[in-house]
């Protein structure tokens, strides 16, 4: 190869990565708004059932630690089915 394409072939992997890093940042900040959004909602679900049910807060701890164990967060089912 010669000089000046070994340069063009680098200039161009150059911007697919910084292609791709742009598109990972904006991805993240998606991902981060969506998080945010799902912490609110959540509060939301707790301040609601907390005002309605008011044995809530203390039912709410072990019942976590059950759900917890049981499932599995990154794929959302339960872990005894596997």
């Amino acid at each position: 190869m010669e000089d000046a394409d070994i340069k063009q072939q680098l200039h161009l992997l150059q911007k697919q990565v910084e292609a791709g890093v742009s598109l990972l940042e904006e991805t993240k900040l998606n991902l981060l708004s969506q998080v945010d959004s799902l912490k609110i909602e959540v509060e939301v679900l707790k301040r609601f059932i907390t005002q309605h049910h008011s044995d809530f807060p203390r039912q709410y701890p072990p019942l976590k630690d059950t759900v917890t164990r049981e499932i599995d967060p990154e794929w959302g089912e339960k872990t005894s089915d596997r």
